[in-house]
């Protein structure tokens, strides 16, 4: 960097107000003790240089750019906390020139503003991550699905909702709604078929996919969005 350059970059760090007086074609800059006048040369230099180091910034964030997702537990003016399924937390930072934000509907992903989010959110975090630290570039507010599959030990018919126990000893409660997906496998053909509730018994397999809500989902209760049976049959014939 030539003396012009280094001159320039230390003006742009001890700068607090420019402005432009009466149209001229140089920029006074007072500070606190002093001013000093740039021409109009030297202004385009800071500004190369502005985005020289500007260019160089997005280059790494890009080389060291990972995804990370969790579940935001607070919220402050400059981060959020989240936890992972993992349970791991991270703090991720948010720059109010470089960070967007978006809302995936489908396949879409409408930007949104910061203000959107909210504690409790599901959120894929794009950034620079070091160590438990996330500089954020894009955060998109997402649904968090959890697929698992495991026994049933309980049939209740008169709420339509079943207990199964996975293979880990975890166990959920399931609510069958008239909107969830039911297949079940037939086992004489093998093919996935429609299905209702009164399929649903003691000793069958399910495999299921239910959307986490976050604090609401307590006693591992969920509504059911799509539901698999494999009769227990099919493991003995």
């Amino acid at each position: 960097m030539n003396k012009l350059l280094l001159y320039c970059y230390i003006v742009i760090l001890l700068l607090t107000t420019a402005f432009v007086v009466n149209g001229q074609t140089e920029t006074v800059v007072p500070t606190a003790t002093s001013s000093v006048t740039l021409p109009v040369a030297e202004q385009k230099d800071i500004k190369i240089l502005k985005e020289k180091v500007a260019n160089k910034v997005s280059e790494l964030r890009k080389e060291n750019n990972k995804a990370i997702s969790g579940r935001i537990f607070e919220t402050e003016t400059g981060f959020f906390k989240i936890k992972t399924q993992k349970q791991e937390e991270y703090l991720v930072k948010l720059d109010d020139a470089l960070t967007k934000y978006y809302r995936i509907s489908g396949n879409q992903a409408k930007e949104v503003k910061k203000e959107d989010i909210n504690k409790n959110d599901y959120i894929i975090i794009n950034g620079v991550v070091h160590d438990k630290t996330v500089d954020a570039n894009s955060i998109f507010i997402d649904e968090e699905y959890l697929v698992n599959s495991g026994k049933i030990s309980q049939v209740n018919k008169d709420s339509y909702s079943l207990k199964v126990t996975t293979s880990s000893k975890e166990e959920f409660n399931l609510d069958i709604e008239t909107s969830t997906k039911q297949m079940i496998l037939n086992i004489k053909t093998l093919e996935i078929e429609t299905t209702g509730f009164s399929k649903f018994k003691e000793g069958d397999t399910v495999h299921f996919v239910v959307k986490k809500t976050g604090e609401t989902n307590k006693d591992n209760h969920y509504s059911v969005i799509k539901i698999l049976i494999i009769p227990q049959e099919y493991f003995i014939k």
